[in-house]
Formats: C-alpha cells, structure tokens, sequence
C-alpha cells in the first residue's frame, strides 16, 4: 500500500504488526463505552484504537495498555450529533 512507509511496510512483510480497522461508528461506540464506565472522554481518533480491542481475542490473563492521546471534550460536537442521530433511529 503506497500510503504507509517503508518501517510499517517491513513490520507487516515479516509479521511483526498487524493492522486493524474500525469504522467511526465503532469509535464513536467504543468511546461512549469508556465515557460510560470510566468517565473519561477520548479523542476520535483514540477511540478508533479502542474499538479495535473487540477484534482481538484475548485471553483473561493478558494485560492490554492503550495510549489515550488528546481530549475528547474538542470532539462533543461529533458525540452529540451521533447520539442526536442514533436516538432518531431506536427511538
């Protein structure tokens, strides 16, 4: 894929990384999920590392570290238009 560097072209040639996707729908699930159970709003593009946690199966005895960078309270526009939206939609 031209769009990623010759490092993470390496890295995925030999197996050593693996990239996932996750739609802004998931993010913005994901990151409403940790709103609602630790209080803490991540930033979108946090959120779409927090989703990704549901494609991976882990094992009870693993421990999993995510860097939450940036602050979602810059994003509330997006949470409030998708809750606006999603609420429209299962009323």
């Amino acid at each position: 894929y031209p769009g990623i560097g010759p490092m993470h072209s390496w890295l995925y040639e030999t197996g050593r990384v693996q990239f996932l996707s996750a739609t802004d729908t998931e993010a913005l699930e994901a990151a409403l999920e940790l709103t609602r159970l630790e209080g803490i709003i991540p930033a979108l593009e946090s959120a779409h590392a927090l989703a990704a946690l549901s494609m991976i199966p882990f094992k009870p005895s693993q421990k999993v570290v995510i860097n939450l960078s940036g602050r979602g309270d810059k994003d509330l526009a997006a949470y409030t238009n998708y809750l606006t939206n999603t609420e429209k939609q299962n009323p």
